[in-house]
């Protein structure tokens, strides 16, 4: 009897074994075949906020790093608010295929009455209130991610900076209230603050890329990366993890498994001189880089042979840099264009492109490209409508136009005046233009502003408004 319980068990232990083997099998097998999609954000430079000199550079390898781990990346610099949200839905429509999608942020984060904030940067705070409707609420690009449905979705934020309008001691960012389905990472624990690191990057990223390579689990990585951070920080910083997502990830998949049958193969290579890798990181990002006294088309860590290379680095509405390179070691350098001014003798002038017959107005204090009113009075929408009008339209050989914010509108209104509308937007008394603002205490709300009184109001976006657009 004892001998046959004994049997028993053994048979059951080995089908449990085999059973647990093949399923871990079948899950790499998934793993090795699904979409992998990521959005990684790195803001240093703040219009209203401390410079941070990390976010950039830890944003920048992160990025290279899930693209060798087979990650489609969406990449931002510096965003902007409006590109940051912009950016955000794209990513969000992206992940309703499936696979897998990774959230990463680094730069300035806030707290405010327990909800989390990421600080766009041309968000204008001076004032504790003024947070949630500058900055990118974390709730809401949880909710969208969490809406698309993808098989794992991450979210990483090396972004535990103090809120500058609090006078209680601590800052940090607040836990994650619907993290549910979801793995999320802090660079340390919540109510905590971590520092910009005193080298190239943070302590965090810096170790997590380093994980990111070794082919264990995704607990095991964020295990490590906070075992790492520990020491280097001598216990003052502690990255914490959120895992509430059913299943297993590997950013770097085991190399032997039972996958598939490995196939023979084989690769010969010719001896070649020495050459010298060379690296150009532009800024804007997206800038041409070009090596014009050679043929070949220039690629990140591109190897050449030692000698001196002629670089032009150049991106509409930007100077074009132009230098000479002497080659004699790998090279990674950083190259930043200078935005063109356009210089305007009045705050409101006709653009120079004479593209369109609708009257096209800059100001230079801000640099914004307005319609006038000849083509924008005669456009009443509700507000839906009014965003896909501003984004549809095509004006003065223009199409990259856009519902202004509420801010935007105000720049252009001087109440000294009667009407307060400036010359350059002459209109008749008491008509109401929408903007992009939603009401943050009513969802079905939006701000809208008054061009013959100077005010500004919101009004429920079923209603019609004027609309007029604007570019930067």
């Amino acid at each position: 009897m004892h001998y046959l319980l004994h049997v028993s068990l053994f048979f059951l232990l080995f089908f449990n074994s085999l059973y647990a083997n093949n399923d871990r099998s079948l899950q790499l097998k998934q793993m090795q075949n699904e979409s992998r999609h990521a959005l990684v954000v790195g803001n240093s430079s703040y219009k209203s906020l401390s410079t941070l000199k990390n976010p950039v550079h830890d944003a920048r390898a992160m990025r290279d790093a899930l693209i060798e781990r087979g990650f489609d990346v969406q990449y931002l610099e510096n965003a902007t608010y409006r590109n940051f949200e912009k950016q955000i839905k794209k990513f969000a429509m992206r992940l309703k295929n499936g696979g897998v999608g990774l959230f990463y942020y680094a730069g300035h984060g806030i707290e405010v009455d327990g909800k989390n904030y990421l600080v766009a940067t041309d968000s204008d705070i001076s004032e504790e209130d003024e947070v949630k409707y500058e900055t990118v609420a974390l709730n809401w690009i949880i909710d969208k991610m969490k809406h698309a449905h993808p098989r794992v979705n991450i979210l990483i934020l090396d972004a535990c900076r103090n809120n500058p309008f609090s006078r209680s001691a601590g800052g940090g960012l607040a836990a994650p209230p619907n993290a549910r389905g979801m793995f999320i990472a802090y660079a340390t624990e919540a109510g905590k603050v971590a520092a910009d690191g005193s080298g190239k990057h943070g302590v965090f990223t810096k170790y997590l890329i380093q994980n990111l390579n070794r082919p264990i689990d995704i607990n095991a990585v964020f295990n490590q990366t906070q075992r790492d951070v520990l020491r280097a920080t001598n216990q003052k910083q502690f990255p914490v993890m959120y895992d509430k997502f059913i299943g297993s990830f590997f950013f770097t998949l085991p190399a032997k498994t039972n996958i598939s049958k490995r196939k023979s193969s084989y690769s010969f290579t010719s001896q070649k001189p020495k050459s010298y890798t060379l690296t150009i990181n532009p800024t804007p990002y997206d800038a041409k880089v070009q090596i014009t006294n050679i043929k070949p088309r220039y690629y990140k860590a591109m190897p050449l042979q030692p000698g001196s290379y002629t670089i032009k680095v150049s991106k509409q509405g930007y100077i074009t840099k132009t230098g000479k390179i002497d080659l004699y070691e790998d090279l990674d350098i950083d190259v930043v264009l200078q935005k063109r001014v356009l210089h305007v003798k009045n705050s409101f002038v006709a653009s120079a492109k004479k593209k369109s017959t609708a009257g096209i107005f800059i100001d230079k204090n801000t640099g914004l490209m307005w319609q006038d009113n000849r083509d924008a009075r005669s456009v009443e929408r509700a507000w839906s409508g009014a965003k896909l009008y501003c984004s549809n339209l095509s004006l003065a050989g223009y199409n990259d136009w856009y519902l202004p914010t509420i801010d935007e509108l105000k720049g252009i209104v001087d109440k000294s005046r009667s009407p307060a509308i400036k010359n350059g937007f002459k209109n008749i008394y008491s008509s109401n233009y929408w903007s992009s603002t939603a009401s943050a205490n009513d969802i079905g709300r939006a701000w809208i502003m008054n061009f013959g009184y100077g005010y500004s109001d919101y009004n429920g976006k079923y209603g019609y408004n004027f609309v007029r657009c604007v570019r930067k």
